[in-house]
């Protein structure tokens, strides 16, 4: 019996390893910053005011199965990327977030930097965000 026990987890444990494997390869991941939540133009950086919406978006190709994507950060200054929201990924690979800048976002001398990221699939480009005091 626990020959078979034994058995069935290391075969789990197997297939576990190697599903992110199986996942079809991407061949483009791109992210932007963007002036407008629809339509408009989105580039690799952009420049905000402290008050303003950031809107950023992202698109994959192949779409993946996933549902869902990552937004990932680098505070100005940090050293490490941080985890942020999830976002739903269209069934046609495009993915979108915004969020209201606070003056606690804002940093006249660095930016902050974002990416959209799939298990199995890595991380988009960064999209490059400046948040200035404007003052």
């Amino acid at each position: 019996m626990r020959k078979t026990v034994w058995l069935v987890s290391t075969f789990a444990i197997r297939i576990a390893i190697a599903v992110p494997a199986l996942a079809h390869p991407t061949t483009s991941f791109d992210s932007c910053a963007a002036y407008r939540g629809h339509g408009g133009y989105c580039g690799d950086s952009a420049s905000y005011t402290y008050g303003d919406r950031v809107f950023l978006r992202a698109s994959v190709v192949p779409a993946p199965a996933d549902l869902h994507a990552w937004v990932v950060f680098l505070r100005p200054g940090a050293d490490d990327w941080r985890r942020g929201v999830s976002v739903e990924i269209s069934e046609h690979g495009r993915m979108r977030w915004s969020f209201q800048s606070a003056r606690s976002d804002a940093d006249q001398a660095e930016p902050w930097r974002f990416r959209f990221r799939i298990g199995g699939h890595g991380a988009s480009d960064v999209a490059t965000v400046f948040i200035l005091f404007g003052e």
